[in-house]
């Protein structure tokens, strides 16, 4: 078995690389030039103890043809098995632009197949139940991000190898660790809520309606993923990376702040109505003073929810599963106050 992979390094990469290791076969890195990169390479690399069974390959995905050597891509021309696509960053600048360059080195390379990790955010505004097997729906793309994650899913669709295309939710720490090397998504919230631990917890805070949110840990993705890389068929195939147990943003949040000893958020307003108030001169820097910035809060609700029945009924048989967040909340929050405040 022989790979090349893409965001290797990256926050889901650093945990998929070690299940692909539990299976034989090469794994072929792709590390862009520079010296930051390299070294976070070979950090990486000694972490992982794959030896030279994890190997890079100097190359960018802001280059026409990943910019890998000729010779390479000959070489290895029919002998790469799985293609894995989780670096993203160049399709924000250049809307799918570093996608479409994988999608030609694969095809070039023939690979058996393509798997791209994209994200449930291409719903866009959607509403009701989203299932798997849908993408355009003529649904409003209101973020940079979505509309960069919602081309590349385009490209990838049209490629002319099999493909299969994995859409998790908001991907957090580690279920039995806690770990995680960035800060986003609910996590800026999360000083908002240290500070409201010096408020009796008798008073609740009140917030806009927020709306629905899901959450998965990190080494749920990854091993989900490999799984679902390596089962035969399926072609041309969307699996929901997502927690199947539907919860409010709020719910999610208090589970967060009884962790750090914070009154329960309780919604109130309507979202239309803070956005009527962060409109008042001198509003909007409140936020960001504790950490929150405006788009977070923007874009903070999921507008539909997401089937997962394909993806449950694969790993049926597994212990792979999404455990719930009240179960490993507090592993997420010890995390973030020892590493991250």
């Amino acid at each position: 078995m022989s790979y090349l992979v893409t965001g290797a390094t990256g926050f889901v990469g650093r945990f998929l690389i070690p299940e692909l290791l539990k299976r034989p076969g090469t794994i072929h890195v792709l590390v862009r030039p520079g010296a930051d990169s390299a070294d976070r390479f070979t950090c990486c690399a000694h972490e992982w103890a794959g030896g030279d069974r994890v190997r890079p390959v100097r190359g960018d995905l802001g280059v026409p043809g990943l910019g890998v050597e000729a010779s390479w891509l000959a070489e290895h021309r029919g002998s790469i098995d799985h293609v894995i696509h989780l670096a993203s960053g160049y399709d924000l600048t250049e809307r799918g632009g570093g996608t479409r360059h994988v999608v030609d080195v694969a095809e070039s390379l023939e690979a058996g197949m393509l798997h791209h990790v994209s994200t449930v955010e291409v719903a866009g505004t959607s509403e009701g139940l989203y299932t798997e097997d849908m993408f355009d729906r003529g649904q409003v793309l209101a973020t940079p991000y979505q509309r960069a994650k919602f081309e590349a899913e385009r490209i990838v669709r049209d490629a002319t190898l099999p493909w299969r295309i994995y859409r998790p939710s908001i991907v957090i720490g580690h279920s039995r660790t806690g770990e995680i090397d960035r800060i986003d998504g609910p996590y800026y919230f999360f000083r908002l809520l240290r500070m409201g631990a010096q408020l009796p917890r008798i008073l609740p805070v009140l917030v806009p309606k927020l709306g629905e949110t899901n959450m998965v840990p990190v080494d749920f993705v990854a091993r989900a993923l490999d799984y679902l890389a390596h089962q035969p068929g399926s072609p041309n195939t969307t699996y929901h990376l997502v927690d199947p147990r539907r919860q409010s943003a709020v719910d999610a949040l208090n589970l967060f702040a009884d962790e750090a000893g914070a009154p329960h958020l309780m919604e109130l307003m309507p979202k239309r109505t803070l956005d009527m108030m962060l409109k008042v001169p001198g509003a909007g820097w409140v936020l960001p003073r504790v950490g929150v910035p405006l788009d977070v809060l923007e874009h903070s609700e999921f507008t539909c929810w997401f089937d997962c029945r394909r993806t449950t009924a694969a790993l049926a048989g597994t212990d792979i599963k999404v455990p719930p967040l009240a179960a490993y909340a507090p592993l997420i929050w010890k995390y973030w106050i020892e590493n991250w405040v």
